[in-house]
């Protein structure tokens, strides 16, 4: 597989009920309202939901006031990299994040040591337009990702009346101390409510802690996903029937011909359709257009079999 970068790196609806017992209970929030919005005279994007958080109102980004979006994920958890668990949080959002057209430019996967935890989040907080964390924080000892975020930015988890309110909705007679340990925020945290969201999804600064269970992550973030709705990324695939090394000549002569294009080659050794998919993108679709069209003009005169285009 080749990923050919000259030069600068390029920069549904409503979700299930809340399942599962990692991050916030075992269940939906019974009895609270969800938090709708009043209008202040700006119109949102249309077809995109308005989030609310409390202190202050979120709107989806406006893409000239960032054409270039980007985003870190940390994944935080042991029973990742003891291969107990599989991370499924980290392909989905590669996937939302590209269609949104936020360019997701790393993930690390981290055990549970708060040390390294507030190392990670504060060094992806300054270099990414938005981080998300996936996992540790439910009511057990090992969830540490609020508190190990609070160290690293040098301010208190403390309780947050909202979430504290939550969990004793939800828990009622059961609720513990270790339920509590829930509503522990970073100082300074925002709760981001919309109508689908049965519990707020934590905003600190930039970063959007998320639960580590997938289908509580996915349904979160789905809640949320507008907010990051940028330029989209523009795209067009070649699948060939070509050896790679005999086309790596025209793919590197036509990214060095457009080197705010990004081209990859990904050969399929389990198809007999085609055996290399070539992909073309860039952030403006008429330069995607010209190059694709040069690099088809180069692998015509090798006379490459091209069986597809799109």
């Amino acid at each position: 597989m080749a990923r050919h970068r000259p030069r600068q790196k390029l920069l549904e609806g409503r979700g299930p009920e809340e399942p599962g017992n990692a991050g916030y209970g075992e269940g939906p929030v019974r009895g609270l309202e969800s938090h709708r919005v009043k209008t202040t005279g700006r119109r949102p994007r249309p077809g995109a939901s308005r989030l609310k958080a409390i202190g202050r109102t979120f709107e989806p980004m406006n893409a000239t006031e960032n054409p270039s979006p980007t985003a870190g994920l940390v994944v935080i958890g042991n029973e990742i990299l003891s291969g107990k668990i599989q991370d499924a949080n980290s392909p989905f959002l590669c996937r939302e994040l590209r269609f949104l057209g936020v360019d997701l430019q790393r993930i690390v996967t981290i055990p549970d040591e708060r040390d390294l935890i507030a190392r990670s989040v504060r060094e992806f907080s300054e270099a990414f337009t938005w981080v998300f964390t996936s996992g540790g924080i439910g009511p057990t000892h090992d969830d540490i990702t609020v508190e190990a975020i609070a160290a690293g930015f040098g301010v208190k988890a403390v309780i947050h009346p909202r979430m504290e309110e939550a969990l004793r909705t939800h828990y009622q007679g059961r609720l513990t101390e270790d339920h509590l340990r829930m509503a522990m925020l970073p100082e300074g945290s925002e709760l981001v409510e919309v109508p689908e969201l049965a519990y707020p999804q934590i905003l600190f600064r930039n970063i959007f802690i998320l639960p580590g269970v997938p289908e509580l992550f996915r349904f979160k973030f789905n809640a949320i996903k507008e907010r990051f709705a940028s330029h989209p990324i523009a795209l067009r695939e070649l699948f060939l029937r070509a050896d790679e090394g005999a086309i790596a000549a025209a793919l590197r002569e036509t990214a060095d011909r457009f080197p705010d294009v990004l081209i990859g080659s990904y050969p399929n050794f389990r198809r007999d359709e085609y055996s290399v998919k070539i992909t073309v993108e860039a952030r403006e679709a008429p330069i995607v257009e010209a190059a694709f069209a040069e690099l088809q003009d180069r692998l015509g005169a090798l006379s490459i079999e091209v069986v597809k285009v799109t």
